[in-house]
């Protein structure tokens, strides 16, 4: 880039003197380049800002918006899914099989107790 800012100064001042046109030429050679060259720098400064952004964890303002959309279409979806879960009629209970009777646990077991630490109060 500088290099060809230099070639252009160089040619266009050594023609300077010679006509009006020359300058004129030259004031509109470096303003291209100026726009063309304010381009790329603009756009390498926005790709080194959004590399730098994900590094440190932020978020564009694209993916929020993209976030917020799905939050919304999520919570429209709950709704409509609890609207139609109450015009629903409870589901009918099968009834309970019968169970096998119940042992009673002997009684003649003997109950064993755990020695208490020493120095526990």
């Amino acid at each position: 880039m500088a290099s060809d800012l230099n070639s252009i100064l160089r040619k266009y001042v050594a023609n300077l003197g010679k006509n009006e046109e020359a300058v004129v030429e030259l004031t509109r050679n470096l303003r291209n380049w100026a726009v063309q060259n304010g381009e790329a720098v603009k756009e390498r400064i926005e790709t080194q800002i959004d590399e730098a952004a994900v590094r440190m964890g932020f978020a564009k303002s694209s993916e929020l918006e993209n976030l917020n959309a799905r939050i919304v279409e999520l919570e429209n979806r709950l709704k409509s899914e609890k609207s139609e879960g109450s015009k629903k009629i409870a589901p009918v209970k099968a009834p309970k099989a019968k169970s096998a009777p119940k042992l009673k646990k002997s009684t003649s077991a003997k109950r064993t107790t755990t020695p208490k630490k020493k120095g526990a109060k």
